[in-house]
């Protein structure tokens, strides 16, 4: 965002935007802690790990603390909505693992969640009561961690190599997947 215009009247550069950009999700690993560096509130390095790209309609992230057994733990918890109720989803399999997640937010952020520990998934099922009602998935993400989310500068520099999925719904009402990375390239046909 350019900010530089200032003609007459000095205008603040709007960088305090809130909401997340992007999301990427990927199976917990348990790693030692001396596979993973951090140099203060930042992750500098981490073991070579693939992670998906998700879209969502609303993503939201909070965090909070509390005092456990004398010491200070930080609740981690993101909610992402799926939108479309339908036989072929697969998003029951959320709750089958433990995940890390990566969100980018939209003033250029980018955070670490469920670092050391994982997080578990919680799935709702909802249709609303009106037309205009969300109706499809909410799927809650849940962790504690000793600290805070960690901050990454480049995704890439730490050791993650994003690895997109697209998911189109079509007219005709099936799911088709295009899936994208250095070696492959699918596009399912659902026509007869």
């Amino acid at each position: 965002m350019n900010c530089d215009i200032t003609t007459h009247i000095l205008r603040g550069c709007k960088n305090l935007q809130g909401g997340v950009n992007k999301l990427y999700l990927f199976p917990y690993v348990k790693y030692s802690r001396s596979q993973i560096t951090v140099v203060g509130q930042e992750l500098t390095n981490f073991p070579s790990t693939i992670i998906y790209d998700w879209d969502s309609i609303v993503t939201n992230y909070s965090e909070n603390t509390s005092i456990e057994g004398g010491g200070i733990a930080w609740g981690q918890n993101f909610t992402i909505q799926i939108p479309k109720t339908i036989v072929s989803s697969e998003v029951f399999k959320l709750v089958k693992k433990d995940y890390r997640a990566i969100y980018i937010d939209r003033i250029g952020n980018i955070r670490i969640l469920g670092l050391y520990n994982g997080l578990e998934a919680q799935i709702n099922n909802e249709t609303g009561q009106n037309k205009p009602d969300f109706n499809g998935y909410k799927v809650t993400f849940t962790g504690k961690e000793d600290n805070q989310a960690y901050f990454i500068k480049d995704l890439g520099a730490a050791g993650f190599d994003i690895y997109t999925i697209y998911n189109f719904i079509f007219d005709n009402g099936l799911d088709n997947f295009v899936m994208d990375n250095e070696t492959d390239n699918f596009i399912m046909d659902n026509s007869n």
